[in-house]
This record gives structure tokens, C-alpha cells and sequence, in this order.
């Protein structure tokens, strides 16, 4: 601006001196009576003249000084850049997925336990004094329930109901612990309310006071009622069963006894020993007759289900019984007794005078 202003400023004081030139010509030719010497090289002046009028031209020069607008489109640039970042308000949009906390009215849903069905039953402790009691010892079982009614249960090993006691839902019972039902014993509470029950059990290990003869490992899990005893004995084989005679007696099963273990069905039973006799016969070669008078009496007379012993039990493979002593050890409850044989044998008798047996060792 300023160098423009210097530029025009120049041309009008070039136009000044110029006019002034221009002037003092003029008087000179009038003072000097018009020489005609002076007018050319005045004349020349006008040729002066034209070429200032040209750089008054210049002035439409100075208009574009205008374009210092365009540099205001800067502006611009700078505004532009701002509007992208409104595009954040979309990012507003997932805030409408507050709509899901409209199913929040499945929350309502509680309103089943407001159905408040009265309480069932319960049973919030069962508990023994002792865990560990010797067969035929006693414990006191405890509980606290709730309900209308209870029902303690024994158990034997098996799970098979044994005994039963109506108990209130609170409250406690001594039991004495069962003989010949296993080493554990199984109590069962049950509480009843509105006819709904709940159940709950506890075990009790039995511990014995006695050990088998033979190796506990070969019991039924049940304790011995004793240390057993035993006695002179006779033991032959013979083709449909066994002979075994036990002088020796324990709890319940009374000594001087022949017990026969009949193969078929696994079924036994006991003779009180008659005495002596001789068996009569003729077996095949290689069989014998038994030759033990005590055993002889009764192969010879001797019945089971109305048949004859002897045509049960048939000859022996052996040709004379062995006389070794016998021992026999009754389980606790006295249902069952043991009987071993010469060789190591372990014969399980259940039943009092007959029943079922089996080899266990």
C-alpha cells in the first residue's frame, strides 16, 4: 500500500514540475518576442505529456490489492474441520439400548416366591454321640427337625429295614447296637410335614470284640459272639457231600453234633451223634465205606427229607476220616456258625439245626 501511494505521489509532483516547466516556457516566449527557437523544444512537451497519461492507467493496477480476501478462505478450512466432529453425537444413539431395561419386567418374575407354599419339612442336625460302637454296645442319636411327625430307622449293611421308632421332629433316642448285622449299622430320620417327607442318615461303625479264628477278611462283615471253641472232631468227604462231627459246642449251637453239608443245593443239617455203628455196603472199587463209628451211625441211619443219608452222601473217596480237632465260632445273633476243616477249609453254616452253607476260605 504504502509503495503505491509513494508511485502516484512521484507522478503528480512529475506532473507539477512539468506544468511549471511548461509555464516558464510560456512567459519566456512572451518576454522574448516569441523566438522562435524556444517554441520547438517547448513544442516537444507534449510529447511528455502522453506518456504520464499511460501511467495514470496504472492505477486499475492497485485494485487487486482485493485479493487479500482470498486469503479469508482460510477460514474455512479451518471451520470444516470441526463440523466432522459432531459426528460423535451418533455414538449417542447406543444410549437408546436402554430399551432391554424394559425386560426387566421379567425381574416380576419373583413373584412365585411370593407363593410362599408353607415351608417343608427339614431336619437341621442328626448326630450320634459315638460313631464307633462294639456290637452290642449303645449310642444316643440326636436330632432337630422340622415337621409334623419322625420315624427313626435301623439298618443293617444290606440297606434292609431291621427296626423302626416314632420319634418327634426333635429330640433324641439311645440304641443299642446290633449283633450279626455287620460292621456298620445305618440309622435313618425321616421327618414328615403335611405328608411331604425328608430323609437323612448317619452310619455307625460296629467294632468287634472278639476275632474270627480263621481271619476277619473271611467273615460276612459281621463281629464273632465269642472267641469260639474247639474239640475232638472226624471229617470225611464223600461223593454227594461232607461229614464233620464237633465235640465242641458255642453259644447256641450245642457240641457232640454231626453236621452234613449236602452238595446238592448247598443245604446242611445237624445230628445229634447215636453212638457207634457200622456202616454196611458194597462200594464200587476206589470208593469206601465210612469207617468212624460216629460218622457210620448216622450215614447209616440217618434221613433227610425222608431219604436215607446214605443214598445221599454215597461212598467217600477216602478210606478213613480224619480224626483232627475242630473248631467252631458262632457270629454274633447266633444265626450263623464256622466250622474249619483239616486242611485249612472255613465252612459258613447259616441257619440254628439246618439251613445253607458255603466255603469261604
Amino acid at each position: 500500500m504504502k509503495s503505491s501511494t509513494a508511485i502516484i505521489l512521484a507522478l503528480i509532483l512529475a506532473v507539477v514540475v512539468v506544468a511549471v516547466l511548461w509555464g516558464a516556457a510560456l512567459i519566456l516566449t512572451r518576454d522574448r518576442g516569441g523566438s522562435a527557437a524556444l517554441i520547438p523544444t517547448v513544442a516537444q512537451l507534449p510529447s511528455v505529456t502522453p506518456t504520464f497519461t499511460p501511467t495514470f492507467t496504472l492505477t486499475p493496477t492497485f485494485t487487486p490489492t482485493a485479493t487479500f480476501t482470498p486469503t479469508l478462505t482460510a477460514t474455512p478450512t479451518t471451520t470444516s474441520t470441526f463440523t466432522p466432529t459432531s459426528t460423535f453425537t451418533p455414538t449417542f444413539t447406543p444410549t437408546l439400548t436402554f430399551t432391554p431395561e424394559n425386560t426387566a419386567t421379567p425381574t416380576e418374575t419373583p413373584t412365585p416366591t411370593i407363593t410362599l407354599t408353607p415351608p417343608g419339612p427339614s431336619i437341621t442336625s442328626f448326630t450320634a454321640d459315638n460313631y464307633t460302637v462294639p456290637a452290642g454296645g449303645v449310642t444316643v442319636l440326636r436330632w432337630q427337625g422340622f415337621g409334623d411327625t419322625a420315624v427313626l430307622d435301623q439298618l443293617n449293611a444290606q440297606g434292609q429295614l431291621q427296626q423302626s421308632w416314632s420319634v418327634p421332629a426333635v429330640g433324641s433316642q439311645a440304641v443299642n447296637i446290633p449283633l450279626g448285622q455287620g460292621l456298620v449299622v445305618t440309622y435313618r430320620l425321616t421327618v414328615i410335614l403335611q405328608g411331604q417327607p425328608v430323609s437323612q442318615t448317619l452310619a455307625i461303625t460296629v467294632t468287634c470284640g472278639f476275632n474270627w479264628f480263621f481271619g476277619d477278611q473271611y467273615a460276612s462283615g459281621a463281629c464273632p459272639a465269642n472267641v469260639g471253641a474247639n474239640g475232638e472232631g472226624r471229617f470225611q468227604g464223600f461223593d454227594g457231600g461232607i461229614m464233620i462231627y464237633a465235640a465242641a459246642s458255642s453259644q447256641n449251637f450245642p457240641g457232640n453234633q454231626v453236621y452234613i453239608l449236602f452238595y446238592g443245593g448247598n443245604q446242611w443239617q445237624a445230628y445229634p451223634n447215636a453212638g457207634s455203628a457200622a456202616a454196611t455196603g458194597s462200594p464200587p472199587s476206589g470208593r469206601y465205606l465210612p469207617t468212624d463209628p460216629i460218622l457210620a451211625n448216622i450215614w447209616e441211619t440217618g434221613l433227610y427229607n425222608g431219604q436215607p443219608v446214605k443214598n445221599i452222601l454215597g461212598y467217600s473217596s477216602f478210606s478213613s476220616a480224619d480224626s483232627g480237632w475242630r473248631t467252631i465260632q458262632v457270629e454274633a445273633g447266633g444265626g450263623v456258625v464256622y466250622i474249619d476243616g483239616p486242611s485249612g477249609q472255613i465252612y459258613r453254616l447259616q441257619g440254628q439245626t439246618a439251613g445253607l452253607w458255603s466255603q469261604v476260605k
